[in-house]
């Protein structure tokens, strides 16, 4: 994903910075003391730009409800619209997707999670597909609606396909053949994992 051409600016619900780019001297210490101040506060994701930078929280937090899963999908441009998040990464990809599909274009879209052990690359890859899923059933006249459904009548998100819930519950079983105990992760994947998500203007 490319840099945007300015910085983000500051939304008032963001607390401490929320793009390292607007930081004044951008070094070491500083964004660690910008990473550090955000996760005191249960806000796990700081822009770089367009890149995301996520510090697990070992906890669940309330960042991936239907009405997020709305708001970034409707925003046309979340990197400057709302607070830093998954979404916004997944947003863009999508985004990008279909107006290629839309353009008679060949369509291809890469999201690279990178980290060290525990750092959250197997539960930030679910979550975006997760986002994936949803969005294209709340876009019931998408090219992907016939896979994922239509939006419910009382506007909720619709849960996702079998076939979603089947790729998402893949994850185990990969790691069943190369996970192994760490001294920072219980369950690490000593393997690098590639998903493919093949899109069609059918499903």
């Amino acid at each position: 994903l490319t840099r945007p051409a300015r910085c983000r600016p500051m939304a008032a619900e963001d607390g401490p910075i929320g793009d390292l780019v607007s930081l004044a001297q951008l070094d070491e210490p500083a964004i660690l003391e910008a990473l550090r101040a955000r996760f005191a506060l249960d806000l796990p994701y700081t822009l770089c730009g367009q890149i995301v930078v996520s510090v697990n929280p070992f906890k669940w937090l309330p960042l991936y409800t239907d009405d997020l899963v709305r708001a970034y999908h409707a925003a046309d441009n979340p990197f400057a619209e709302l607070p830093p998040h998954l979404y916004a990464i997944v947003h863009a990809a999508h985004r990008r997707l279909l107006a290629a599909l839309e353009a008679g274009t060949p369509p291809s879209q890469s999201i690279l999670v990178s980290g060290e052990s525990g750092a959250g690359k197997t539960e930030a890859t679910k979550i975006m597909m997760r986002y994936l899923a949803s969005v294209d059933a709340i876009a019931g006249q998408s090219f992907s609606a016939a896979t994922f459904g239509a939006m419910t009548a009382n506007g909720a998100v619709p849960a996702t396909s079998e076939l979603t819930e089947r790729v998402l519950q893949s994850s185990p079983v990969l790691e069943a053949f190369g996970n192994a105990q760490t001294l920072r992760n219980n369950n690490s994947s000593r393997f690098g994992k590639f998903l493919k998500l093949s899109y069609g203007r059918e499903g």
